[in-house]
């Protein structure tokens, strides 16, 4: 169940870096968080695996497409 506390904290560090103004800060938070949820995928038992996997594309994707759109 530890993988549980570890895809937590990254889903959330994810949420709280999309919403800080800084794109300094969104960019910290966005690799804590992915390092957070990779560790957490490596703990995942397998039948819940694929599930957890989408989740994480799905917020890191979100989190790196905010970054590029600041550069336009």
């Amino acid at each position: 169940m530890s993988f549980v506390i570890f895809l937590g904290l990254g889903f959330g560090v994810i949420a709280w870096g999309l919403k800080a103004q800084e794109e300094i800060a969104q960019l910290s938070a966005v690799i804590l968080g992915a390092i957070l949820l990779m560790w957490g995928l490596c703990l995942t038992p397998q039948k819940f695996l694929l599930v957890t996997e989408i989740l994480t594309v799905i917020m890191v994707f979100r989190g790196c497409i905010r970054c590029w759109g600041c550069d336009q």
